[in-house]
C-alpha cells in the first residue's frame, strides 16, 4: 500500500520583503516630515538591502522539505512601487532647489545687483565708462542649499559686455577690457567669466571680441592679453574672419555691379575680362574697405 505524502505548503518569497519596505517608508517619510534635513537620497543607497532580505527568504524557506517556495510578485511590484515613491520625495526638493521660482528670482536679483555693480565700479574712469553699449549678467547657482540664494564656489557669474568705441587695434580693445576687469575685482563683483565684444551696431567696421575666464587676465599685459582678442571684419551685414575674404566679397560685389551697369548701357553686351578688373581695383580703392558697393556706384 503506497504511502500517502503530506502535501507541501506553499511558502510565497517576497511577502516579509514588502512588509518590510511598507514599515520602513512609512517612517521614513515620516521622519522627513519633522526632521529638517533629513536627507532621503542618502538613505535609498540602502534600498539593495531589499534583495538581501527577499535572498534570506528564499534561502529559508528552501531549507524546509515540505515548502513549496513561490514568488510573490505582487508583493515585488509593491516594493518597487513603495521605492519610486520615497525616491520621488527625496528627488523633489533637489528639483525644486535647483529649478523652482526661488532660485530663479535670486539669480534675477543677483545679476541686477552685479550689472550695477559694474557702472559703480567704473565711476572713476567715465571715459571707459562711457565707451559701454550694454552690460548683462548671467547667472547659475550650481548649489542646492535651498536657504543659501548666494554667489558660492563653483557657482557661475559671467559679465556680457559691449563697447561703442570703434577700435584702432586688438590692442587699445584689450586695454578696455582689462580696465573693465581690473575694476570688477577691486570691487569684489565675483565674475568668473567675461564676454567682451567691441562696435556692437556698426555693420561695416572691424569687430574685436574677447572672451576668457577670470583668472586668465591676472599678470598680463593689455599687449599680452590681445593675443587672446578674436577679429571678426564685418561689411555689408555679413562677418569674415581675415581682410583678405572681407576684400574678396567687396570684390565680387563690385565685379557684379559693374558687369550689370555696363551690360545696361551697351545693350546687353558685358565687358572684358580687362575693363571689369581695371573697373573694379579702382572702386575697390575708392571704397578704401568702408563705404558699401550702393556709395561707390553713386
Amino acid at each position: 500500500m503506497d504511502e500517502q505524502t503530506t502535501p507541501k505548503k506553499t511558502r510565497r518569497v517576497g511577502t516579509l520583503a514588502f512588509a518590510l519596505v511598507l514599515i520602513l517608508a512609512g517612517v521614513l517619510l515620516m521622519l522627513y516630515q519633522l526632521v529638517p534635513g533629513l536627507d532621503l537620497l542618502w538613505i535609498l543607497k540602502f534600498s539593495p538591502a531589499i534583495l538581501i532580505v527577499l535572498g534570506i527568504e528564499l534561502l529559508f524557506y528552501s531549507s524546509k522539505p515540505d515548502a513549496k517556495v513561490r514568488f510573490d510578485w505582487l508583493s515585488m511590484l509593491g516594493c518597487a512601487f513603495i521605492l519610486c515613491i520615497v525616491g520621488t520625495a527625496a528627488v523633489l526638493p533637489t528639483v525644486w532647489n535647483l529649478w523652482g521660482p526661488e532660485r530663479e528670482h535670486a539669480a534675477s536679483r543677483i545679476e541686477s545687483e552685479k550689472v550695477a555693480g559694474i557702472y559703480n565700479a567704473l565711476t572713476g574712469d567715465p571715459a571707459l565708462k562711457s565707451r559701454i553699449a550694454n552690460a548683462h549678467v548671467n547667472v547659475w547657482l550650481s548649489h542646492t542649499a535651498s536657504d543659501s540664494y548666494a554667489l558660492q564656489a563653483g557657482d557661475e557669474c559671467a559679465l556680457y559686455l559691449s563697447f561703442t568705441a570703434e577700435y584702432d587695434s586688438d590692442e587699445a580693445f584689450a586695454a578696455d577690457c582689462q580696465a573693465v576687469m581690473q575694476a570688477a575685482d577691486a570691487n569684489g563683483l565675483g565674475f568668473t567669466t567675461y564676454y567682451f565684444s567691441s562696435c556692437d551696431d556698426l555693420q561695416e567696421e572691424t569687430r574685436y571680441f574677447l572672451d576668457c575666464n577670470a583668472a586668465f587676465p591676472a599678470g598680463l599685459t593689455a599687449a599680452q592679453l590681445a593675443q587672446r582678442v578674436q577679429t571678426s571684419y564685418c561689411y555689408d551685414d555679413n562677418s569674415f574672419s581675415s581682410e583678405a575674404d572681407r576684400d574678396d566679397y567687396i570684390r565680387s560685389q563690385l565685379r557684379n555691379e559693374i558687369s550689370d551697369e555696363y551690360a545696361d548701357r551697351h545693350d546687353g553686351v558685358y565687358p572684358d575680362e580687362k575693363y571689369l578688373n581695371e573697373e573694379t581695383e579702382r572702386r575697390f580703392a575708392a571704397l578704401n574697405g568702408t563705404a558699401t558697393p550702393e556709395t561707390a556706384a553713386a
